[in-house]
């Protein structure tokens, strides 16, 4: 397992757990969780900073280029 695969496997569980949430009527949970995970991911995609991936690297292997 590689840093950009279990970063992805992470924000998966993250947006299943808000689903949980918000299908057990815990709406503003739900929208707590999705509203951080959005400014993340804007955060990451705009300057390239990913607090998870930080984190992943110094536990994980990078991803090798596939040719």
């Amino acid at each position: 397992m590689c840093v950009d695969r279990m970063r992805s496997i992470i924000i998966a569980i993250i947006i299943g757990l808000s689903m949980g949430l918000a299908g057990s009527q815990n709406f503003q949970y739900a929208f707590i969780i999705q509203l951080l995970l959005i400014i993340a991911l804007l955060i990451d995609g705009a300057s390239g900073f990913c607090p998870l991936r930080t984190i992943l690297k110094n536990i994980l292997p990078p991803c090798k280029d596939r040719p």
